[in-house]
């Protein structure tokens, strides 16, 4: 059974809980192991740009330990990124934490704007660590979403996974039964997720799966504006759940 197994992870992860933080928590450096490790100090980002200019968005990399020498910071594109590569362009040369620092601003530049959804739905680059370097557990990966900047309505999914993030997976549809966006898939460890849609007015169709078939126990998920409205919400639902929504 899963609580069995939660039962289990749970005194493993009860240990963790020492040295891992919270998604916009950098107090990282009471962390004590037997060797440098590295961290994304958020799993996951947005990064909307329109067609008028070029933009730029960062991601924070960071170390445990300081070093008296520069060192470059060995971030790779992971396999389940959606993104294909004219959406963007990383600047490695950002990928360095100088000396005597812990933490490095990792440059993602726009790509082209023709090659992202037209829907609003968005796609995501994820970066990882390269095999051979230690992470900390929840921050080994970044989920970054690349989406055309909105001129209709945002609409933000939020994601706190159980330690089964395998498990989950969504789709959002439109009136027409089509889908506009989907989940790619995620890692177990992983803490959360945020994405944002730009949506026309209309009738959707939010429907979360779970493969174990107990949603997200503990944890939640939802759907919200960006004024604060929830549109979605939801914890445990079995294998899977519908959630129809209007936007006006």
């Amino acid at each position: 059974m899963k609580n069995f197994r939660f039962s289990i992870f749970f005194g493993l992860i009860a240990s963790l809980l020492l040295v891992s933080c919270s998604d916009n928590d950098d107090n990282y450096k009471s962390f004590s192991g037997p060797q440098e490790a590295l961290l994304f100090n958020k799993s996951a980002s947005i990064f909307e740009f329109t067609a008028a200019a070029p933009a730029f968005t960062e991601v924070l990399v960071s170390s445990t330990t300081v070093s008296n020498v520069d060192r470059v910071v060995p971030v790779v594109v992971s396999p389940f990124t959606t993104a294909t590569t004219n959406m963007y362009s990383i600047d490695m040369s950002t990928a360095v934490i100088p000396a005597g620092q812990t933490t490095a601003k990792l440059k993602i530049n726009s790509g082209s704007f023709a090659a992202l959804p037209s829907d609003g739905s968005a796609k995501q680059l994820v970066l990882v660590f390269g095999s051979s370097f230690y992470a900390l557990p929840n921050r080994t990966n970044h989920v970054v979403s690349i989406q055309r900047g909105c001129a209709n309505t945002k609409v933000n999914l939020n994601i706190a996974f159980d330690p089964y993030a395998s498990e989950i997976s969504w789709l959002l549809k439109n009136a027409s039964n089509t889908t506009i966006a989907s989940s790619s898939p995620y890692a177990d460890g992983l803490g959360s997720f945020t994405t944002q849609f730009c949506l026309v007015p209309g009738n959707y169709t939010f429907i979360m799966n779970d493969s174990y078939g107990d949603g997200i126990a503990p944890g939640s998920y939802n759907l919200k504006l960006t004024n604060g409205t929830t549109l979605v919400s939801g914890s445990v639902f079995g294998s899977t759940i519908s959630h129809p929504f209007t936007i006006n």
